[in-house]
């Protein structure tokens, strides 16, 4: 699935009611306004996923984006990565857990994306 302001957008749809999506909006908007704040459409989907439907955790992850958009790449992205010390692992369980990552987010984006 293409990581689009569309998406973004669907995501805000079926994440938020209708009375806290102009909020989400505003929320995901402040993210992308600086010129060091790169990858804005990919980061936004990544705050979504984060904020399980909450604007106090959207709040949260985009000002977590601001200090370093890579933090919350990885915790959307990698969340069972990012909870072990997988460099100590042996290479077919990083490489397990990498995998079941992908594919837990792919699987988010299709649930809430479609």
């Amino acid at each position: 699935m293409d990581l689009t302001p569309a998406l973004v957008d669907r995501l805000v749809s079926r994440l938020f009611a209708d009375e806290l999506r102009p909020a989400a909006s505003a929320l995901l908007a402040r993210y992308g306004i600086e010129s060091y704040e790169r990858e804005v459409v990919r980061v936004r989907v990544a705050t979504l996923k984060l904020c399980e439907g909450s604007l106090e955790r959207l709040e949260s992850a985009v000002v977590a984006a601001k200090r370093d958009y890579r933090d919350v790449l990885a915790w959307a992205e990698y969340p069972d990565e990012m909870r072990q010390f997988t460099w100590r692992l042996p290479a077919e369980e990083q490489t397990r857990i990498h995998q079941a990552d992908r594919m837990q987010y792919h699987a988010w984006l299709a649930e809430h994306g479609e």
